[in-house]
């Protein structure tokens, strides 16, 4: 009966974990590059003059059908969490978003992460003046 060399065993566990590897590589270089474009927001008031709104527009270099998005304050007083599909120019549009009437919206930076079907996340800063 022949006796098996612990290198033979050990020779074989690497190339199992080199072809792993290799596999893993191959799909994550074959997905395609995710990029979030044109992104733009602007401000307004309703139609009463009471409550600031905030609408943000944006692209992706990639097609998605329907994304999950979160728009965040960086003081963290405003936050909202979104579901958008595209329109047929491809473009999103978020919003109008507002905390209420009377309550202004925070300017400065906000932040937007968007989360694609395949789990990967986007995010981009904006700044937001009154308007």
């Amino acid at each position: 009966m022949p006796i098996r060399s612990a290198r033979s065993s050990q020779h074989r566990r690497s190339l199992a974990v080199v072809l792993i590897i290799l596999t893993l590589l191959s799909i994550s270089c074959s997905r395609e590059e995710a990029l979030l474009l044109n992104l733009r927001s602007a401000t307004e008031m309703d139609s009463d003059g009471e409550a600031e709104m905030l609408t943000v527009t944006f692209s992706l270099s990639l097609k998605e059908e329907a994304i999950q998005a979160t728009v965040e304050a960086s003081d963290r007083r405003s936050r909202w969490v979104v579901s958008a599909a595209p329109a047929k120019s491809g473009v999103y549009t978020i919003g109008p978003l507002s905390m209420g009437r009377g309550v202004p919206l925070s300017e400065g930076e906000y932040q937007l992460s968007i989360m694609l079907d395949d789990g990967r996340l986007l995010q981009e800063r904006f700044t937001v003046q009154r308007p």
